[in-house]
């Protein structure tokens, strides 16, 4: 799926920035150089911000406001945005004319990639002359979503790129894309962020959320705050919490795993988020579990996942959670693809973890 989950500065003030210091340090020193790269590529984890600073990047790069030196009088312009700036505000309210941003299309789009078509109308708009008289900047929200035509499309862009533009190419997966894509392409690399930080951005989206779910929802991202927003705006989290309680108990209530299935496996493009969810919490609870089964340490579940843990192990062993692991992680991809009943496939799982394997 793209990384629109990244796109966490939403809901707070979106030049608000925690975090991701190389990567803006990086644009500053191209910047600085007279030679800024024509493409940059931005990977690491869902739900980290990529796509967020890239946005916060082209919002940088259209400021009608000069770039301010550094502090000791040096000619590395500082990475700051305002949010007073009108040619930022344009940026974040994608009006605009200089900057393009390239997501999947929400309307008769099954597959959810990114249309060949999109890329073509990259063609006029990094032709035009800047309408501002700067750069012109586009975003493509994720490479993981364009298929081989499309990636052919982009990779003559790269090829023979405009002067004064810059493309800001987001993926998850890098190492799939092809190496004529990568090899033109600055790389940044950009790492989960830690718990601290994961709790900052979260109490700064919900200020008045209990602090015990941002805690969870915390320890849950795995540093990556776009994945905790869209497990709870999903209701996946709440699912999560459900699917634990009834796998903890001492027996098992079919219809309450039917009716939870239903509810965390919906299908169609509506239930997209809710799906993924599962994906990333059932991965995580095997994980985990394997992991205890096999005397690892420090894991440092949630509290609820812990009951559900200890009541797995008590039923499974290692080999068989991890086998359940694996067979899990490939089914979903399976079902996912085929187009399946995602919430059948999801009772047959959990009806399977609650049945005890151990002699």
């Amino acid at each position: 799926m793209n990384d629109a989950d990244d796109n966490f500065a939403d809901t707070v003030d979106p030049t608000a920035i925690i975090g991701h210091s190389g990567f803006t340090n990086a644009l500053g020193e191209s910047m600085a150089s007279g030679r800024m790269h024509h493409a940059w590529l931005l990977t690491g984890p869902r739900g980290i911000g990529k796509a967020s600073m890239a946005r916060m990047a082209a919002a940088w790069l259209l400021s009608e406001a000069p770039a301010s030196a550094g502090l000791f009088g040096d000619d590395m312009p500082v990475f700051s945005v305002s949010p007073d700036d009108p040619g930022s505000k344009l940026v974040f309210r994608g009006a605009h004319p200089d900057y393009l941003s390239i997501t999947p299309a929400v309307d008769d789009n099954k597959s959810g990639q990114i249309k060949i078509d999109q890329i073509r109308e990259m063609v006029p708009f990094m032709a035009h002359k800047p309408a501002k008289g700067g750069w012109r900047v586009a975003v493509i929200d994720s490479m993981d979503e364009i298929n081989r035509n499309g990636a052919n499309a982009m990779l003559k862009l790269l090829e023979e790129p405009p002067e004064k533009a810059v493309i800001f190419l987001i993926s998850s997966r890098p190492g799939q894309l092809p190496p004529t894509i990568r090899s033109r392409c600055r790389v940044v690399r950009f790492s989960a962020l830690n718990s601290g930080m994961s709790r900052e951005v979260l109490a700064k989206i919900w200020p008045d959320a209990d602090a015990a779910h941002i805690e969870i929802l915390a320890q849950l991202c795995g540093g990556a705050p776009g994945r905790a927003i869209s497990l709870a705006e999903s209701g996946a989290a709440d699912c999560y919490q459900v699917a634990c309680s009834l796998l903890a108990a001492s027996s098992l209530d079919v219809g309450a795993m039917a009716a939870l299935t239903a509810k965390w496996g919906k299908g169609a493009a509506a239930g997209r988020a809710t799906r993924e969810g599962a994906v990333f919490c059932l991965d995580r609870l095997l994980r985990l579990a394997a992991l205890t089964a096999s005397g690892g340490k420090n894991l440092m579940p949630c509290d609820f996942e812990s009951r559900a843990i200890d009541a797995l192990c008590e039923r499974h062993s290692a080999a068989s959670l991890a086998a359940f692991h694996d067979d899990f992680l490939k089914d979903s991809a399976r079902a996912e693809g085929l187009y399946l009943d995602f919430s059948q496939f999801l009772l047959r799982l959990m009806t399977k973890l609650y049945e005890k394997t151990l002699p």
